[in-house]
């Protein structure tokens, strides 16, 4: 009956459900099947569209099944991320605070439209913000940021469309190393050393791009593990809360976030409505951090939109 039921032709999109339910859990070096999992929560969403649409035709046995998977797959989802939930409800108390902002610009981007990134910069306030796919012609533009960030590290001649830069209203000390991928810097706030680390891993639409970025991920876990204290890793990152490879990460480098599936803060991509979207932009950090705040704002010719996040201490 199982059988029967699964192979009918009108049954292949359920069918399709539950193979990619199955596949997008699994923390797999294939990266159409990583692809699967960066994408599990749009699954979901697709499961749940899909029991309405059988509960409609009033196909009761699949609809049923589906909706099963798709509590499984929630459950899945919510208990994997046991590290994603560093967030402080209760900001009455005192804390020492730092605001940060992260916005992947794009490196086709030449920020036509500076005035109106400038005026968002302006009214956020960011302590540090990194940029990142920075192009020569979006370099020139920013430049006229460190009027009010006196302070940057980064490539003076970008040539990497991964190139990141990081402006801070704090005095940067200790730069170990900086390339188109990596920055390595700190700070002190309120007598306390911070490290940050902001890095971009390739994105992977393909095998070889999938091989590179797990080299530049096992790279990132040293790094972090080098830098393990008051660390605040921030990029890029091209991996969402969703996923094994994810969670997995956050394990293996003791790193902690925060992630709301009721109020999404997803980045990417600029063309879908917010909750469409996913998040590969992160603000990541070692268990003495909280977060108090976090958002997105509006993108500037960009397919991520800056993300903002307030960290407690």
């Amino acid at each position: 009956m199982i059988y029967k039921i699964l192979f009918k032709r009108e049954n292949i999109p359920f069918f399709l459900f539950l193979v990619t339910c199955f596949f997008s859990r699994l923390n797999s070096k294939f990266y159409l099947i990583d692809i699967l999992g960066q994408l599990s929560f749009q699954i979901l969403i697709c499961g749940i569209i899909l029991f309405f649409i059988f509960l409609i035709l009033k196909r009761l046995f699949v609809s049923m099944i589906c909706i099963l998977f798709c509590i499984f797959l929630t459950i899945d989802i919510l208990s994997s991320c046991n590290r994603c939930n560093a967030f402080i409800e209760d900001k009455s108390q005192i804390h020492n605070k730092i605001r940060l902002m992260l916005f992947n610009v794009n490196h086709k981007n030449q920020i036509k439209d500076f005035e109106i990134l400038l005026e968002l910069i302006l009214f956020e306030k960011p302590d540090i913000i990194l940029f990142q796919e920075v192009s020569p012609q979006a370099q020139n533009k920013l430049k006229s940021l460190e009027s009010f960030f006196h302070y940057k590290i980064g490539p003076n001649n970008p040539t990497s469309p991964f190139a990141s830069i990081i402006l801070s209203n704090y005095a940067l000390k200790e730069n170990k190393e900086v390339d188109d991928f990596a920055i390595v810097t700190s700070v002190i706030v309120n007598g306390m050393e911070l490290k940050i680390i902001g890095y971009h891993l390739y994105p992977q639409f393909n095998q070889a791009l999938f091989n590179l970025a797990i080299k530049q991920t096992n790279y990132l876990k040293n790094l972090v593990k080098n830098n393990n204290k008051n660390l605040i890793l921030m990029g890029d990152l091209n991996m969402t809360p969703a996923s094994k490879r994810f969670t997995n990460f956050l394990k293996e480098t003791n790193l902690y976030t925060y992630m709301s599936y009721k109020n999404p803060t997803f980045t990417w991509p600029t063309f879908l409505p917010g909750y469409l979207g996913i998040q590969v932009d992160h603000v990541l950090f070692s268990k003495n951090f909280k977060m108090i705040g976090k958002k997105t704002t509006d993108y500037f010719e960009s397919d991520h939109r800056p993300l903002i996040v307030d960290l407690a201490f």
